[in-house]
């Protein structure tokens, strides 16, 4: 059996649950979205609202979230995996918004008690008409770089040590949410 390193789910969020997650998430203050090494916005151009997976409002989100993850890494990776150590983010790319190449793990705690990112998940949550650019690039290997599908609703989720990248948005908002569930540091 060929393992995935992308896998992905058509509509697992509902237009009925995209549309209570885009009013329940006005109630939630926005941030710029920043790095590790600091806020660098010709690198990371983002407006971030970050929720807490037990949110009373969003925890839904949460749940479709871990359920698809776990069962992916399953079936596949069987990676470590213990849950959210960190909030779920909704993102916001407006024009000229973007995220050059990047992991989602944190290289400084590998060797570390603190939990370390595993799977990376994202939802969307726009129809791909009501943007131009924003595409999200994974790659995967030398010739099969993985762009996720654009369809509002749509769920992947990919080892967190995969480089990626969104494009620059050229019209229109994209909007996402974007998680990661994680485990004790890789072994």
């Amino acid at each position: 059996m060929e393992i995935p390193q992308v896998c992905h789910m058509q509509r697992a969020l509902s237009d009925t649950q995209i549309f209570t997650v885009l009013e329940k998430i006005k109630k939630i203050p926005s941030q710029d979205g920043s790095l590790t090494g600091g806020d660098n916005k010709s690198y990371r151009s983002v407006d971030v609202k970050a929720f807490e997976a037990n949110n009373k409002e969003l925890e839904f989100v949460a749940e479709i979230v871990s359920s698809f993850t776990q069962t992916v890494n399953d079936k596949y990776w069987n990676f470590d995996i213990k849950g959210f150590a960190e909030p779920l983010q909704f993102l916001t790319y407006k024009k000229g918004g973007k995220y050059d190449s990047h992991m989602d793990i944190n290289w400084e705690n590998l060797n570390s008690k603190r939990p370390n990112r595993k799977i990376t998940t994202i939802i969307q949550l726009t129809d791909d008409d009501k943007y131009y650019g924003g595409d999200l690039k994974i790659d995967v290997d030398n010739k099969n770089d993985f762009f996720i599908p654009r369809k509002k609703g749509d769920i992947v989720c990919f080892p967190s040590f995969l480089l990626h990248k969104v494009f620059p948005i050229k019209k229109g908002v994209r909007h996402s949410i974007v998680s990661w569930l994680s485990g004790d540091s890789w072994k």
